[in-house]
Order: C-alpha cells, then structure tokens, then sequence
C-alpha cells in the first residue's frame, strides 16, 4: 500500500517544478520585466494545434516515452483577438524559445497511451510553457511591449495564456484473442518473472529475521513475505521457521498484556497487523496463536487503530484468508459494491491504483453467474458495470496501465493484476486486447522498486496466474494443506473439558481422535507445532480419561487405530496429504494410474501393518513393505494394478484392515481384506484410487454404493 505522502502527487509535483523553476530563474538573475510607462501592452497567449496519434497496425513502437510523445505546432496570438494587437506581434516577429536551449526539455507533451476521442493536454502544458520565454524585436514593436505570463511573474494559464485542441488518441482495432498455446506461453513467461523477480528481491541470504525486521538497507516486510510463500519460493531451508520466531518475537517484544499476565490483543496498528497474518497463514501458520497473540481478534476487537490507508481492505483479506470466521457477515463487502456503483470512494486521490486497492475485497466474490436475489449478485453488477469496463478503458496501446501520471506505471499494473486475478476475470477476452497486446506481452523488469512493497509486482501476476491455471485465489490460502490452521480448528471444536460427563466422554474421545487424525495427516515442522495451542486438548483428554462410564463393558476398550495413506499419481506425484480412515486416494474422472503407496497406522494399539502391490510388467512384489515404506516404483511410469494388506503386531487379532480400489473399466470393487486381493489380474487395468480402513474385528467396513461389483479382485489368468 501506497504512504500518505504519495497521495495527491499528481497536482503537487506539477506545482513543486514550477515553483523550482521560478526559484532558478530568480538565482540566474533572470526576473520579470515590467511593462515600460511610455509603451502599450499587448497581451499574448500560445496556440497549440495537437495532431492526432493512431497506433500503427504494426511496427508499434513499444516504447511509450518515445511513442507517446505529442506532435504539435505553435502559434502567438493576440489575447484579446483583434488584427491590430496581431498585427504587431506579427511585425515584431515574436517567437516561442527555450529559456535554457542547451538543456533538455523536461515535461515534453505526452498522450496517456490510452485511447480517447479528445485527450486534454490543459494541465500539462503550463510545465511546459514555463521553460519558454517570447523573443522579439522590440525595434519593430516601437510603442509596443507584449505581455506574457512570464513578464508578469507567473504562471502561464489556460486561456489566458495558452489554449490547445483536444486531439484524439486511437488504437488499431486489432482484439484477436491469443491462441490457447500463445496464452500458455505469455502465462509460462510470468511464472518465470515472479521467480527472477523474488530472487531478486528476497535472496538465499536474506534470514528471516531479517525479512520480517528489515536490515539498514532493505525493508523485506511482511507482503513480500505472503508474496513469496504464495508463489511456492523458498529463499533458503528453514526459512519461513525462521520468520515465523520473528513474528512471535515481534509480538512478544510489545510486552502487552492483561492484568493476568496474559497476551493482549490491543494496542498494535491493525494495518501492520493485517500483512503480518497474511503472511504468516501463507507461510502454513495460524495467525490466532503467534507466541499466544491472536492477530484475527487484533483485527475484529475494534482496539488496534491506524493511520494506514487500506487497512479495512486488508484485514478482509486477512480474515478470509483460511475462513478464521465462517460465520461472519460480508456487509463491508456490500458496502464496497454499492460504494462503487454510486462512484462513491473514501479518498481524494486521483491515481489508479488507489482506486482499485478501494475496491480490491469484492473481486473474490464476483461470479459472472450470480442472479438476482444471490447474496453477491450485487457485486457482480459493480464488476460488470463498473469495474471491468473501467480496467478496460485505463488499458493502454501495448496492453499496460494508465496510472493517473504516466503510461505502464508498475504500482497501476501491480494492482490491476490483483483485482483481476482475485475476481477471476479472463484477461485474454477480446476486451483486454490493445492492437493485438495482452497485458501479459510486455512483463515489467525485475528491477523496479516498489520502496514499501518490493514484492509488488510478483504478486500481481501470481494473482494473474492462479486465475488461469484454476488454483485458489491469491488470498485465499487454504491451498496450503499442511497448515496448523486445521489442528486448531479441530481442538477448538473440542467440547470445554468442564461440561464432559459420563454421558458424552465418548463424543469428546471422538472429537479427540479427529485431532489425532489431522494432526497424522499433517507433516509439521517443530515450528509448526509450536504455533498450535494444545492447551483445550490435554484438558479434554485428562478429563475423558478421569471419567467413568458406568456403561462400559468389563472387557478392555479396543485401542484407537487410525489408518494414514496416500499414493503416487500419474502426472500429480505423491499427494500432499495422507488420506485417513476410508477417505480416497487417488483421482476420480482422470483416467491415471497409480505407481505407489505408502501406508501406515496411528494410535495406541501394538499394531503394524504390511502391504505389496502387483506392478505391471512386473508382477506381485517379492517383499511386503510396512508401516510407511513405498510400494510401487518410482520413475518408471509402471502402473500398480493389485494390492495386498495386512496386520502384524500383538494386536493384529483384534483388528480388521478392509481396502478396495477403484479399477480402470471396473469403477469401485467391493472391499478385500486381511491379505486378500483387490484389483485385477490378466487385463493390464490400473488401479485410480483406493481406500483403507482399520476397524475392530468383527465389525463392518463402510457400506458401499449400489450397484457395485461384488467381486473385490477380478482375476482373467
């Protein structure tokens, strides 16, 4: 996000030149010149006739501060119009000069780059007047003095001193859509700039530390951080361990807390907040429990105000950044549309991307098939009305953004990226294309400072590039599976350990299980374990083991035994997460085939577990593997077509393993078990999926579904 002081700096810095202009021409000894007593003043002003400019339909020249340059002609005109007061100037023969012709133009006169039918070049013509003065024989003028705004001592003015035509700026027609293969290419080009740029910007030396803290020299900070870890670049081993301490240094270093001892979630600046737990939930943390401060509460307590630009905007990010509150209502999110549908905007600002960055929160939830009556049909009509047209209307000649000042400005193009990716918007449609240019044709160089949010642009085009390849909105981070979001949310669940009776001590064990079985699931760092608070877990847990069931059996309770697997897919590899207790594995639809496995069990039971595949071309493995060991083949492409499973340890007899597979031209077998085969055998069918399941013996596998094959292994030798 943009600083105060770049608020505004469209008007400031036009008024900050003339003045330094003004300043110099009084240092060099050249001051105004009053009119003479015995001499008759004619006013003067300077006419501009402005040619038009069409992009070419091809050679365009792609680079804007060449291509975008006006071309124009001048002419002195009396100001008050009639032939006598021209007819002097005319015999004087005054001209326009350059006050310091052996430096170079500064402010020449430049189009938008974005199309218009009559573009205005009143407010920047005074920058350029003001380094001009009116040469003229004042022999020939005789009585006469001509008068300007430089003569007077100010500034030139429109009209007064000046006037211009309005001339038009007009693209070449050419909209073609890229081919499917062109767009793979253009996309695949900005896959590599988001790394080259983090690379750059965020290199293997930088700590973590240093990345949350900043050093002398760089910032870092907390959205080149979420940036990174969005983009799936990891500066070096252990990194995001390492900022994850910071921020847990961070909070705790601001010593605020309550009357117990406890960490207080007031006080900090919400702003700051909002990127910290953008980033840190990016990273595979949960921003609730950062060395015991909950950044979310920080964010909806109404005790952490700021200064900064933004931070409503921001915090939406950060709250729906892993649904923290998925009950909340969205009324900022309608405000926001009906915001943008009045022309309503909470700023003066006239640049770009500010407009956007206002209005950023309601592109996740535009769907272009909203009706009316749906919750956030409202926002469909602000992106479809306002807000697409619009990023239509500020795309330039080569496919980049108008920033307000100048032609493909890096902060506009960054956060038009954003808002277009975020809404999931098609930036290959017809629209979107500028004499035949995507906003994807000209990528923008990896050195461009960003000063507060180096991270900038990458996150533009990675917002760009989740869109196209269908993946989850930049924002929206619950595409990090191995998150302690999830062991969180589980123990939260959990009942209070106080209302825990005989009567519901089983409902609690299972509650207890689910934890076990995500937090197996998961694979975490000892980073990670350290940001889940297992505080309500082992409450629950002494309380459900202190309470006695009077409807227990005598005999002993059968152990828990969670069964963990997951496979090796064509294509995808192994999956990121193990599935659990009867879940698939696999894929669904797909036509691919699995080429390994890896199984184990969770719990207190003393029990193992064994397993071979039939590989093709290979046949039934020699050896069993066990208890997370890889079955199957790696790097050969081989298809798995059979499996066995079985129970080893001193508890085997009191257990059951079932498993059954999804099979190439079979759909779902039924369910196989202790040893047995599921699959088929002489066909050459792979297997898609399958799914495990450890019960206690003599109980039944989950029902399948009708009309399934009542065979769990179909043999054709």
């Amino acid at each position: 996000m943009k600083n105060f002081e770049e608020l505004g700096k469209k008007t400031w810095m036009i008024a900050a030149y003339l003045l330094i202009m003004a300043m110099v021409m009084t240092m060099i000894g050249i001051t105004p010149v009053k009119a003479a007593a015995n001499k008759t003043v004619v006013p003067v002003k300077v006419v501009f006739n402005i040619d038009n400019k069409v992009v070419p339909a091809q050679g365009i020249n792609e680079n804007a501060d060449e291509f975008l340059k006006a071309t124009y002609t001048t002419k002195l005109v009396a100001t008050d119009g009639t032939k006598e007061s021209q007819a002097i100037i005319d015999k004087c023969q005054a001209r326009l000069v350059l006050m310091f012709p052996d430096n170079e133009l500064q402010n020449p006169l430049k189009f938008s780059g974005v199309a218009s039918e009559a573009y205005s070049f009143d407010e920047a013509i005074p920058s350029l007047l003001n380094q001009y003065i009116i040469e003229y024989d004042e022999a020939l003028a005789g009585n006469y003095q001509l008068a300007y705004w430089y003569e007077e001592g100010r500034l030139p003015s429109v009209d007064k001193d000046f006037e211009a035509n309005k001339p038009s700026f007009s693209n070449n027609g050419n909209t073609t859509v890229p081919s499917s293969a062109k767009q793979e290419t253009l996309i695949s080009a900005a896959e590599n700039l988001i790394q080259d740029s983090l690379e750059s910007r965020l290199p293997t030396n930088v700590s973590g530390h240093d990345a949350v803290f900043g050093t002398t020299t760089n910032t870092y900070g907390s959205w080149l951080i979420f940036t990174a870890a969005r983009a799936d670049y990891t500066p070096h081993s252990g990194f995001y361990a390492e900022c994850y301490d910071a921020f847990v240094q961070k909070y705790q270093k601001s010593n605020k807390k309550d009357a117990q001892g406890k960490p207080l979630n007031e006080g900090f600046d919400a702003n700051e907040v909002a990127k910290d737990a953008l980033a840190i939930t990016a990273m595979g943390y949960d921003a609730r429990n950062v060395g015991g401060y909950n950044l979310i509460e920080m964010l909806t307590n109404g005790k952490n105000p700021s200064d900064g630009y933004f931070v409503k905007q921001v915090s939406e990010f950060a709250i729906d950044s892993y649904n923290y509150l998925p009950d909340r209502d969205h009324d900022y999110i309608h405000e926001l549309a009906a915001n943008a549908l009045a022309g309503s905007v909470s700023h003066s600002d006239p640049l770009v991307d500010m407009y956007i960055m206002e209005f950023q929160p309601i592109a996740p939830f535009y769907d272009p098939n909203a009706k009316v009556g749906d919750e956030f049909y409202d926002v469909k009509q602000a992106m479809e009305t306002v807000l697409i047209p619009y990023f239509t209307r500020i795309q330039g000649y080569t496919g980049l953004f108008y920033s307000g000042i100048e032609y493909n400005n890096a902060w506009s193009n960054a956060q038009s990226f954003i808002m277009l990716g975020t809404g999931n918007v098609d930036i290959f449609q017809a629209e979107f294309i500028k004499n035949g240019y995507t906003m994807l044709d000209q990528l923008t160089d990896i050195n461009k400072s960003f000063s507060a949010d180096e991270g900038q642009i990458a996150r533009g085009y990675e917002a760009i590039v989740r869109a196209y390849r269908n993946q989850n909105k930049l924002f929206d981070c619950t595409d990090v599976s191995n998150s302690t979001v999830k062991v969180n949310d589980a123990i939260w669940s959990l009942p209070e350990a106080s209302a825990i009776t005989a009567a519901n001590k089983a409902a609690a064990q299972q509650g207890l299980d689910a934890v076990d079985a995500v937090l197996g699931s998961l694979d975490l760092t000892a980073s990670q374990k350290s940001n889940i608070d297992m505080t309500k877990y082992n409450a629950v847990k002494a309380k459900v083991e202190a309470t006695e069931d009077p409807t227990d059996p005598v005999e002993p309770t059968v152990p828990t035994v969670n069964c963990l697997y997951r496979t090796h897919i064509q294509n995808d590899g192994w999956e990121k997460e193990f599935k659990a207790n009867g879940k698939m594995s696999g894929t669904a639809g797909r036509s691919l085939r699995l080429e390994g496995i890896e199984v184990k069990l969770q719990g207190d039971a003393d029990l193992g577990i064994e397993y071979k595949t039939h590989i093709e071309n290979i046949g039934w493995e020699d050896a069993w593997k066990a208890n997370g060991d890889m079955s199957g083949t790696k790097g050969q492409g081989l298809r798995l077509e059979a499996i066995d499973i079985k129970l080893t340890g001193a508890d085997a007899d009191k257990f059951d393993v079932y498993y059954r597979v999804h099979a190439q031209n079979s759909g779902w077998l039924n369910w196989a078990k202790n040893g047995d085969s599921a699959g088929t055998a002489g066909f050459g069918y792979r297997l898609e999926g399958i799914k495990i399941v450890v019960v206690p013996k003599g109980e039944t596998p989950p029902a399948v579904e009708a009309g399934t094959n009542d065979l769990a292994f179909i043999n054709n030798n």
